[in-house]
């Protein structure tokens, strides 16, 4: 089953265009970078991998000009293994006639983006490719998502909103479908095809088994693969609290200095990201501290041993995931960031749109909302540097509502499935 990446498009036109003569596709193991490739590019690009270590050497070896008499469109698959091989590409980069386009991907970001910026820079584009999002497992072209996330006024905002009234049918049972797969599983392709909750298990451990021997070891980097494990499966359990160092390393028996360079390990190789805490103009009134995500809610339920039901944490993780993913799968113009004051006020996701006003979220696990769930979104005025467009309180079931003072509640499904414009208002 191959399911069409948002990336894709965004893909073909840069390696059609001027600037996208070298690109480079990045992300965690086992997201689909391969297959999107060999997919979308391959023919009129020819393919090599350097993850075959029998032929790797001789691939590594060809020289530019042979490269140039084999064709003008090459896809380098898993680069990071032969920094060496960088000077080669730059070679064919740099050729006058400026016919050759070139295409590499790799997984071990801090080597790979490390050659790069050594040998490569000023001649490619990087892009990231993330595990599947609910949209994209609903087949969905363009989620509701990304209208909110344009708006520019509190009326644009009230209008997206009337339209996820009308999103029914098919597309509303997908999305649905879609976000509840992400939260059960995560969002790996091939945990996607698999139909046992057994199998998915087996794989997700595998997959977790595997990103430690090889990540680590062609990260080189850690010394210990005990004290990292300890520390990721710490980590795990605290997805979306706020990171305190000192408390992680305590519980990983670890000091503060290894925790924060382990766990900045897992953040380059995609496993968690950091949300920023909101400072705006009222620093001294607000919590600075960032907030621990995990991308892949598969990868942390493995991590943290939870089998059940998706609990408030994973559920707000895998909502500012699903974000987070679009915001940097489309290089959105959008800032991410979460609002917590010292005196206990917080709200779960800010996101600060093209035009400098914000949508305050407030994510909810359980299938309805009231206007209380909105308590922390009203009176931000004196918080933020830019208006407030409107509040939106996110649960899991199936009503709008419009509240009074720019205050919204919407099904999570319904962002994540392709708005329908009512026939008739």
């Amino acid at each position: 089953m191959y399911v069409r990446r948002l990336l894709a498009p965004v893909l073909r036109s840069l390696s059609e265009s001027p600037v996208g003569r070298g690109l480079i596709l990045t992300g965690a193991r086992q997201t689909g970078k391969t297959t999107l490739l060999r997919r979308e590019f391959v023919p009129p690009f020819e393919y090599h991998s350097f993850d075959e270590l029998l032929t790797r050497e001789t691939t590594m070896r060809r020289p530019a000009a042979e490269w140039e008499r084999r064709g003008q469109r090459f896809v380098f698959d898993e680069v990071q293994k032969v920094p060496e091989f960088l000077g080669t590409v730059k070679a064919l980069l740099d050729q006058p006639d400026g016919e050759v386009r070139v295409i590499l991907s790799g997984s071990a970001q801090i080597q790979l983006l490390s050659g790069v910026r050594e040998t490569l820079a000023g001649r490619v584009v990087t892009r990231e490719l993330f595990p599947l999002t609910a949209g994209e497992l609903a087949e969905t072209e363009r989620p509701l998502l990304l209208d909110l996330l344009a708006c520019s006024s509190t009326d644009a905002v009230r209008r997206v909103v009337e339209m996820a009234a009308f999103v029914a049918g098919d597309r509303l049972a997908r999305a649905r479908d879609g976000f509840r797969q992400v939260l059960a599983w995560g969002g790996m392709p091939t945990v996607a095809t698999l139909v046992d909750a057994a199998h998915r298990w087996v794989w997700l451990e595998e997959y977790c088994q595997t990103y430690l021997q090889r990540d680590l070891s062609d990260l080189g980097r850690v010394g210990d693969l005990d004290d990292f494990v300890r520390l990721e499966k710490v980590a795990a359990g605290r997805t979306a609290t706020t990171i305190n160092f000192a408390d992680l390393a305590r519980d990983a028996d670890l000091s503060p200095l290894t925790a924060k360079k382990y766990l900045r390990y897992l953040e380059l190789s995609y496993q968690t990201f950091g949300l920023d805490a909101f400072r705006g103009h009222s620093g001294d009134r607000l919590i600075k501290s960032p907030r621990l995500h995990f991308t892949d809610l598969g990868v942390q339920r493995v991590l943290s041993r939870w089998r059940e039901g998706a609990n408030g944490q994973q559920v707000e993780t895998a909502f500012v995931g699903e974000v987070f993913k679009l915001v940097r799968t489309l290089r959105l113009d959008v800032a991410m960031s979460y609002l917590r004051t010292k005196d206990g006020r917080e709200v779960d996701l800010l996101t600060r749109l093209p035009g400098g006003g914000y949508l305050a979220w407030e994510i909810k696990g359980s299938e309805r909302a009231s206007p209380v769930d909105a308590r922390h979104l009203r009176g931000l005025a004196d918080l933020l540097d830019g208006p407030l467009l409107g509040g939106v309180v996110v649960h899991q079931g199936d009503q709008v509502d419009i509240w009074p003072g720019g205050l919204f509640a919407l099904p999570a499904a319904t962002l994540f499935a392709q708005a329908s414009a009512p026939e008739a208002r």
